[in-house]
């Protein structure tokens, strides 16, 4: 009985010091496509509204940019805290 305590014991601790490899999940999809390009400025456009919609859908699309961004951040956070609590125990 002894023996087969010593090792299950040992059998055990074998099992607990092989080192496991886990990686951080793949990012969502639409988190990782790359952001449309800004529009150029219309030069030889001598309207002024044309100057400031080319503006406003330039704003637009950073700031859409820069929500995606900080959503990739805040899973890539989220992620890591989950990984580090698990493995690092």
């Amino acid at each position: 009985m002894k023996l087969l305590l010593i090792a299950l014991a040992l059998l055990l601790s074998g099992c607990v010091a092989t080192p496991v490899k886990h990686e951080l999940p793949e990012a969502p999809e639409k988190l990782i496509k790359a952001c449309p390009k800004l529009k150029e400025m219309p030069l030889d456009e001598e309207r002024l509204t044309e100057f400031l919609k080319t503006v406003t859908q330039n704003y637009t699309t950073y700031y859409e940019c820069a929500v995606k961004h900080d959503g990739l951040i805040e899973w890539y956070q989220i992620q890591k805290k989950i990984h580090d609590g698990v493995f690092n125990k």
